[in-house]
């Protein structure tokens, strides 16, 4: 009788569903060893032909995988992730900077790879938007790719048995597109988060996901059996019989439940007494609109911006923005659509600028509004392309990062002049275009009801909230267990922030990742939350919850958990108020 021993691990539900299987390890470290190798003068032409070769291996590798996400009638915005690191491969940040130190420092491709690398890790690590920091993975793929092409070693492909479950230390977006759905149920990796490419891709296969579980790939071992729950980002090694049948229980409650959602996925979410919940999407490419809205969503609640301004050796026009967010805006119209202005470190930017500036401390530093009322005609470069486009639908601006009413009363004034030198061109826009501002420093949240009176919405971005509040890093091991929506100090800034907005008359959405997990929407429904706004895939069960409850159940809810000391007891009493009473909206009951 086997005796191996049950472990459970806990990682991010990155994708949703249940599989049970056995463990296939699949190789995919990165290389850190390499060749270092100095380069004659004579042979640097070889050497530059031998990495432009591992590039257009890397390319085809790269088609073969987005043709397998067109095989699998995937969304062309996910595609589009794989068509960027297609981009990325000739990217001068990139390609460019390994042939420069090919050239310049006379050392093999290998070498020079690593370097550029290394260089662009280091640049991101600054970069104070969590959201956006993660996408350094992307470059990180594309470089690993490049760099097994070089030496010849391929990712390793074990044999494949039915109901295989891929166990990684990571997965590129391409390799996930590649996986064998016919035989791989799912996958396990130590590192990646919720928003990773990675995840995104493995939601629109619809194949179920954990990721973030440290050390997984060194814990498990081939030919365990394994139960991965991407709902709850649980993994059992070697489970029981009888969890293998409560396992086998709840996967067909979960299909039966998605199927009924996909069905229902565009009708209005209305509570049991009569109230209208608006539950709109989160949008990160322009691409991506047509899968958000065919995921229910009525409107765009945060349109991220900077990807204009990444992996480009400039500054974006004026042209670059109003074309981008034009498509948007028309699509989604006639709901309407927040775009909120750039959010990114000075870092990132300035290097575009060619003045790199480094900070001791980038999250607290020059980023966000900050940066843009430094560098000025960049701000109203963005600001031009959100009014021009607003001509073409429902549009609002959301500033981001607003920490007193100096910052929103400058970043006001800039938009007032651009809209006047735009009445002056005669270039028509939406003269009445709403004005908002994300809550997600604590100093905000504190004098909501004083920066209410300048603003049309509010728009709580409880995953920098979270972070400032409780002075926790989200990346860094030690502390991010401290990560902690139900928090009593964040409910109260969010409890605050919305009775500030209703008392001026202008409403409040939430755009983090707390608005994305239904088990939280009955307390921000209490709270008075009027729109929520998430990833595509959360849409659906945020609206079915929604339909579960009442108002004033939602009240009752709210008022008896902010009588509460600790997050573990809110927790405790949601799992008893709502998931033990509605076991077929939430099948680990």
């Amino acid at each position: 009788m086997d005796q191996r021993q049950v472990h459970i691990l806990h990682g991010v539900a990155a994708s949703a569903g249940i599989a049970i299987g056995k463990a296939v390890i699949m190789d995919t470290r990165k290389i850190e060893r390499y060749p270092k190798i100095r380069i004659t003068e004579s042979l640097l032409s070889d050497e530059i032909k031998r990495f432009d070769d591992a590039v257009k291996t890397s390319e085809k590798q790269i088609r073969e995988a987005i043709k397998e996400l067109e095989a699998h009638n995937v969304g062309k915005e996910h595609s589009f992730i794989l068509e960027t690191h297609m981009m990325m491969l000739t990217d001068p940040a990139l390609s460019g900077r390994v042939r420069e130190l090919i050239t310049t420092e006379h050392i093999n491709a290998e070498w020079a790879l690593k370097t550029a690398l290394l260089e662009i890790e280091k640049s991101f690590e600054s970069i104070g938007d969590e959201y956006i920091k993660s996408r350094v993975a992307d470059t990180t793929f594309v470089g690993e790719r490049l760099l097994r092409n070089l030496i010849g070693k391929k990712t390793s492909r074990c044999h494949l048995l039915d109901n295989s479950i891929i166990v990684a230390h990571d997965l590129s977006p391409a390799d996930t597109a590649m996986l064998n759905k016919e035989k791989i149920l799912g996958f396990a990796t130590d590192v990646g988060g919720l928003t990773s490419h990675t995840s995104i891709i493995a939601h629109s296969l619809e194949m179920p996901a954990v990721v973030g579980l440290e050390n997984a790939s060194m814990l498990i071992n081939p030919g365990d059996n394994l139960i991965l729950d991407g709902i709850s980002g649980v993994v059992i090694v070697n489970p029981s019989e009888n969890q293998i049948l409560e396992y086998e229980h709840r996967e067909r409650s979960f299909i039966t439940l998605e199927l009924k959602l996909k069905e229902k996925a565009k009708s209005p979410a209305v509570t049991r007494d009569g109230k209208y919940v608006k539950v709109k999407g989160n949008l990160e490419f322009k691409d991506e609109v047509k899968t958000v809205l065919d995921h229910g969503a009525e409107g765009i609640g945060l349109y991220r911006t900077e990807f204009l301004y990444l992996n480009r050796n400039h500054v974006p026009s004026e042209e670059d923005h109003y074309q981008a967010y034009k498509t948007v805006v028309e699509a989604v119209s006639p709901y309407n659509t927040v775009i909120r202005t750039l959010d990114l470190g000075g870092d990132k930017l300035y290097s575009s600028l060619g003045k790199l500036r480094n900070e001791m401390n980038p999250v607290m530093g020059l980023r966000a509004i900050r940066l843009c009322l430094k560098e000025v005609d960049v701000f109203r470069t963005q600001l031009r392309g959100i009014l021009r486009a607003s001509h073409y639908g429902n549009t609002s601006i959301m500033f981001p990062m607003i920490s007193g009413m100096d910052e929103l009363m400058k970043a006001k004034e800039i938009l007032e002049e651009t809209k006047d030198n735009l009445l002056k061109e005669g270039i028509p826009f939406d003269e009445n275009i709403p004005v908002g501002i994300m809550i997600e420093v604590p100093s905000a949240a504190i004098i909501a009801d004083i920066l209410a009176s300048e603003v049309d919405f509010f728009s709580i971005g409880t995953n920098d909230l979270i972070q400032y509040s409780l002075a926790i890093d989200r990346g860094n091991e030690y502390v991010n267990y401290l990560y902690e929506p139900l928090h009593p100090a964040v409910l109260r800034l969010i409890k605050f922030t919305v009775d500030a907005a209703h008392d001026a008359g202008i409403t409040v959405s939430m755009c983090g990742e707390m608005a994305g997990r239904e088990i939280y929407t009955p307390i921000l429904l209490g709270m008075g939350i009027d729109i929520l706004s998430t990833n595509a895939f959360a849409i659906s069960h945020v609206k079915e919850m929604a339909r579960k409850v009442d108002l004033d159940q939602c009240r009752r809810i709210a008022e008896h958990v902010f009588h509460m000391k600790t997050a573990d007891e809110i927790y405790e009493f949601m799992n008893q108020e709502i998931v033990g009473k509605s076991p077929d909206l939430f099948v680990l009951s």
